[in-house]
């Protein structure tokens, strides 16, 4: 990992540690805290509430032990909190997404030079619109760590060797109950009908299949409430849409094992698929010969959002956006707002 510290301000002749805060201390925010730290970060954690010790969601079909928070964060009070706002160069939201908007507003009037949003930005379109008014909209990431994967990255550039129009397939299927063994999923935020569902919990699929084939006009969608699991959000959706260069399907559920996760791309010259459970890019040519390349350090969370967590810092949201891409940069508020919009579309038209 490169230490924060390479480009921080210079005071007397002295580096200045990037000062971060961390508001939300539930799994998330606790990885946030930790990742930030080891890049030398000066963090601290502000908790909404004590979170018990227990495992951590690493996503679908992927767990890890817990973490604490590592060497070097400290714990803020409510007493501390809104001073530390004041001062800090970034603030991760990392709350419940009910509280995300109003959370991302605080850090920005307190003073905050910026606001790294976790995902999704908000329940809905219509609830994000605070954010979206609020004068400094414009100083507001929303966390994408897919597009901090080197095989993303990879994917994007050799994209356009296999021509266009494009077919696409993006999955994201899994089994809720093993996201976190030790916890009963029909108390996570996964299962509220008015926080979680496959919509908004997977949003990083849509997000990325934006960037790779651009702005999407739904044309239709099922979403389903009903199946194996006892919860009231929906457990899957399955949508279609096109783009300028593209049709593309998509499946979302939490009823699938094994774990399947990616896109799969086809065009005139060939296709490409990325395996995101195996870290892995397959280029097969226009005869169908295949050429697959392992990208292992996307396997590595805490890696992963430690290339976002350094673009976050060293960016700003209003940097070129092949610049924002090539540094596994997070989406634009922008960017994370489009992506409500179609989760709005989708549970309208279904």
């Amino acid at each position: 990992m490169s230490d924060l510290r390479a480009e921080s301000r210079v005071i007397d002749g002295g580096p200045v540690v990037a000062r971060v805060v961390v508001r939300g201390g539930g799994s998330i925010g606790a990885r946030h805290a930790r990742v930030f730290g080891q890049l030398g970060a000066d963090v601290a954690l502000w908790p909404v509430r004590p979170r018990p010790a227990s495992s951590t969601s690493s996503g679908p079909g992927v767990h890890t032990p817990a973490h604490s928070s590592g060497p070097g964060v400290h714990t803020l009070d409510d007493s501390a909190g809104p001073a530390a706002l004041a001062a800090a160069d970034l603030v991760v939201v990392a709350t419940d997404t009910g509280r995300h908007v109003a959370d991302a507003v605080a850090a920005l009037d307190a003073g905050a030079a910026r606001v790294l949003l976790e995902k999704p930005a908000a329940p809905s379109r219509a609830a994000a619109e605070p954010l979206a008014d609020h004068p400094r909209a414009g100083d507001v990431w929303i966390a994408a760590p897919l597009r901090a994967h080197e095989a993303f990255r990879h994917l994007l550039t050799h994209l356009p060797e296999i021509g266009r129009p494009l077919f696409a397939h993006v999955r994201c299927q899994s089994w809720l109950p093993d996201w976190r063994p030790d916890r009963d999923y029909r108390q996570s935020y996964s299962a509220r009908p008015d926080e979680g569902g496959v919509l908004r919990d997977l949003v990083h699929e849509l997000d990325y299949a934006e960037v790779l084939l651009g702005r999407p006009t739904l044309l239709g969608a099922r979403l389903e409430h009903t199946g194996p699991l006892d919860m009231e959000a929906e457990q899957a959706a399955t949508l279609l849409w096109h783009t300028d260069v593209a049709t593309v399907t998509c499946r979302l559920d939490y009823v699938t094992r094994p774990t399947t996760r990616g896109v799969t791309l086809h065009g005139p010259h060939g296709s490409l698929e990325w395996d995101l459970t195996t870290a892995t890019v397959t280029r097969r040519d226009a005869d169908g010969a295949a050429t697959t390349e392992a990208f292992p350090v996307d396997l590595d969370r805490d890696t992963v959002m430690a290339t976002q967590a350094h673009a976050a810092l060293e960016l700003t949201p209003g940097a070129d956006r092949a610049q924002r891409h090539t540094a596994g940069a997070p989406a634009t508020l922008t960017e994370g707002l489009a992506t409500l919009e179609l989760c709005d579309q989708a549970r309208t038209i279904s």
